[in-house]
């Protein structure tokens, strides 16, 4: 028997069949078209997908904003805001002096403008604390659920014509009030505007809310097209369905990366274009950074996915090791007609165990994948088996 790739004693060749009938060279033009295409609406999946979960989710709205406030550049930002804010808010020169003896309320003038930069220090210092960035978190998962909930079509507390969506300061402005030295009660004092930062206006709800619920369906809707487009794809690649799948998975992960590299360009464009003040540039740099935290989540997400498939067309193709993978799989296989499926059962379980993705933690998710893995190793097992089928069965280890 004339030597071949994987052969060992005992073993034979591959036998290679007949080769599936080829593809037209319309449909051929017809695969790549839609594989382009797939890959541009992969790209617009991945913004849709961060921008829902981040705008209309109140978990993730809060956990980015608590992130934010853990950046010092960000929390020096917030700090001189609240403090000017208070200074051009209320009479700290009456409060300090209201709150010395007589002989020394000459002096709170001069303290109340020395205070103010020892003022900023210490809001920024309180600012990092626990305490403080759990009155923050609660703050921001409360405008966001009221965001939620309009969009959501309103509720008993909630309608549309409600009002504003805000951001309630009012705590944090007494937690530092208090932390400062100033009368409790001070945050009383100041007016809405301040003490709610507004973050939605009642004239603009119905906007939001009709943009908010758009956006919603378009990350379901571009997501699932993308998949139908991959689908259709290797409907049509007759005879080439291997060399299609690698390409599907050169798609999920050159999406990903036009996503990443985007996002990349995308800061210093923005940056520069919102900033006039380089002061606040480095602010603005950690504000980007941890707001598109989540988009850098979901693009690594879909090359994970991506990697995978990859694999698999290469595992199915000629390549040497490949070859000889499957040469020696092959008795194991035939011997043992579940073990292909209980290996790729283990595989996934560690998997979902892992949860590398969110993806792998979501049921419906879950439920694809699964269903995936186990139509591929039906695939390859059929394929082991027409490429070896003279293997000596009782050769392989018991």
């Amino acid at each position: 028997m004339g030597s071949s790739v994987g052969s060992t004693p005992g073993r034979s060749a591959p036998r290679r069949s007949a080769p599936a009938p080829e593809a037209s060279r319309a449909r051929r033009i017809w695969v790549r078209v839609i594989l382009v295409l797939a890959t541009v609406l992969a790209v617009f999946a991945i913004f849709a997908t961060w921008a829902n979960r981040q705008l209309l989710n109140p978990d993730n709205w809060a956990k980015t904003s608590t992130q934010l406030l853990q950046k010092p550049t960000v929390r020096t930002a917030v700090a001189g805001y609240l403090i000017d804010q208070l200074y051009a808010n209320i009479n700290v020169t009456d409060q300090l002096k209201s709150g010395l003896p007589t002989q020394l309320q000459p002096l709170a003038g001069p303290l109340s403008g020395a205070l103010h930069n020892l003022a900023e220090a210490g809001a920024e210092r309180a600012l990092a604390t626990p305490q403080v960035q759990n009155v923050w978190r609660s703050a921001n998962h409360a405008a966001d659920q009221t965001l939620v909930t309009i969009v959501n079509g309103g509720g008993s507390r909630v309608q549309i014509q409600g009002g504003d969506v805000s951001l309630n300061l009012h705590q944090i402005v007494a937690e530092l009030a208090q932390r400062l030295g100033l009368p409790a009660g001070v945050a009383d004092k100041l007016p809405p505007s301040v003490a709610n930062l507004r973050v939605v206006s009642s004239s603009q709800l119905g906007l939001v809310r009709n943009g908010a619920k758009a956006l919603h369906q378009l990350s379901i809707w571009l997501t699932i097209i993308t998949l139908a487009l991959y689908a259709l794809a290797m409907f049509l690649a007759v005879g080439r369905r291997r060399h299609t799948l690698m390409l599907v998975g050169t798609s999920l992960v050159v999406s990903g990366l036009i996503v990443l590299v985007g996002r990349k360009i995308g800061q210093g464009e923005l940056v520069s274009a919102i900033t006039k003040d380089a002061s606040i540039e480095p602010a603005a740099n950690d504000a980007y950074s941890v707001a598109t935290g989540l988009l850098v989540q979901v693009a690594s997400a879909v090359i994970i996915i991506g990697i995978p498939v990859m694999l698999a067309a290469w595992f199915a193709g000629p390549a040497r090791w490949a070859t000889a993978c499957r040469c020696f799989l092959a008795p194991h296989f035939q011997a043992r007609p579940e073990l292909p499926y209980w290996i790729t059962a283990g595989l996934l379980a560690l998997v979902f165990i892992w949860g590398p993705i969110p993806a792998t933690r979501n049921p419906l998710w879950i439920l694809l994948f699964t269903v995936l893995a186990f139509v591929g190793t039906y695939v390859l097992r059929g394929q082991i088996a027409q490429e070896f089928p003279e293997l000596d069965t009782h050769a392989s280890p018991s």
